[in-house]
């Protein structure tokens, strides 16, 4: 088994990555850790803007992340994956041509085959695209803000 330089260079250094990252986010939480032991020691107490100073909460995680968007559109997923279905299509008719003028005789018969699997394809993709007219659209809602005086 022989493993190239490039790919064992790559890994070392994916793995010096990690590891750095995981050593200096330890470093980080103890340093936190002694400091606020010893203010304890210091003061003998704790007050509660210290311990938010030191410790501050992390940031609002965005709606998506662990969910699925508000308002998922249909039509546009329909559009999307359509467009690339049909595009993989007619990319497979091209090739099947350029197979066809200028392959070897046995590969010239494959041709046909491609030929049929991309009028299939791209039949699916443009299926998907006139069923995205079908869809519902998503409903919107108007958010008003409102001034607290």
């Amino acid at each position: 088994m022989v493993i190239s330089i490039g790919a064992a260079a790559f890994w070392i250094a994916l793995a010096a990555f990690l590891i750095s990252g995981s050593y200096f986010h330890f470093r980080r939480e103890k340093l936190r850790q002694e400091t606020l032991l010893r203010l304890v020691e210091k003061t003998g107490q704790l007050d509660e803007q210290q311990i938010k100073a030191m410790f501050p909460p992390p940031p609002p995680m965005p709606a998506h992340v662990w969910g699925p968007p508000e308002y998922p559109d249909g039509r546009r997923i329909l559009k999307v994956f359509g467009t690339v279905v049909l595009s993989l299509g007619a990319g497979l008719a091209i090739f099947s041509w350029v197979l066809r003028e200028i392959g070897e005789p046995g590969l010239q018969d494959n041709a046909q085959l491609g030929f049929a699997w991309s009028a299939l394809i791209a039949c699916f993709g443009i299926g998907l695209i006139v069923a995205a007219r079908f869809v519902r659209p998503p409903i919107k809602t108007q958010h008003v803000e409102r001034e607290t005086a």
